[in-house]
């Protein structure tokens, strides 16, 4: 899909990061971009800046975690707009550093029910539209936490090797259909996603300082190569430096990458104690 030009694109999670600087790069292509998110403040300054710069938006107020809220949303877009070219499933929350008995079952339960059914459920609600159109893509964002494990990361983890799993069988599954499966892998990111997720036993400030130094790419240079994969109708996309050399690790020397992430869980006990 190389010209957004006049394409109907769905962003979760656009109130901020990588959605807010997608849906901003996307409508200045000329593209009419429907934005949800669970933050309306936050959503309308995204589409005052949209609408600033002369760009076409509309937003929605959608909790991608419960799935009456995304059929109710697919129903009001498909009422008014009829179809739509791209679904970029982008919404996502985290959980700071805790074991797997430190979580609540229910914090585990709402960080799947955003991070890996929100993703299936909005692409089962425009999975038929967007095969009908002559050209569509759908875009699910995993991370490099989908390719390997953390620990006191589980259900991150859990969700984001889900969503791989997902989406590399979507393609499959849609491949001789017109519609384009990516599935996208951030590195560290500047965006919001740590200091909006769930934290425990005071830690919450050592995550974020930790994430900091961590974030080596900006939310709109993310967005830039999200979409650039859009274009190239890539099966899949490595966000920033270190994510493609993650990917390589995880491939050629597991173990070392094993010891890495020891060390990185040591660090962050010794910052806590």
């Amino acid at each position: 899909m190389k010209d957004f030009n006049q394409k109907i694109i769905i962003i979760t999670g656009a109130a901020s990061g990588m959605g807010r600087s997608m849906a901003i790069q996307l409508a200045q292509q000329g593209a009419t971009v429907l934005i949800s998110d669970v933050n309306l403040a936050r959503l309308n300054e995204t589409r005052k800046i949209i609408e600033d710069n002369k760009g076409k938006c509309k937003t929605y107020l959608v909790d991608v975690g419960i799935r009456e809220q995304i059929d109710t949303f697919a129903e009001q877009v498909l009422s008014e707009y009829k179809y739509i070219d791209v679904l970029i499933n982008n919404a996502g929350i985290a959980i700071g550093e805790a074991t797997l008995m430190e979580i609540p079952l229910t914090d585990f339960e709402r960080l799947i029910n955003i991070n890996m059914w929100g993703v299936i459920n909005h692409t089962r609600a425009f999975l038929d539209v967007l095969v009908s159109r002559p050209e569509a893509a759908i875009v699910n964002t995993s991370s490099v936490f989908g390719l390997m494990g953390i620990p006191s990361q589980i259900p991150y983890c859990v969700s984001k090797f889900a969503v791989r799993g997902f989406t590399d069988s979507l393609r499959l599954e849609l491949s001789g259909t017109n519609v384009a499966v990516t599935c996208v892998h951030p590195g560290g990111i500047d965006t919001n996603i740590v200091a909006n997720g769930i934290h425990y036993k005071n830690k919450e400030e050592i995550v974020k300082v930790f994430h900091e130094k961590m974030a080596i790419t900006s939310a709109d240079k993310a967005a830039s190569i999200i979409i650039r994969a859009i274009q190239k109708k890539s099966k899949r996309v490595m966000v920033g430096p270190d994510a493609k050399l993650i990917r390589l690790l995880t491939q050629l020397t597991p173990g070392i990458v094993d010891r890495a992430i020891l060390s990185r869980k040591k660090k962050l006990e010794s910052l806590t104690k």
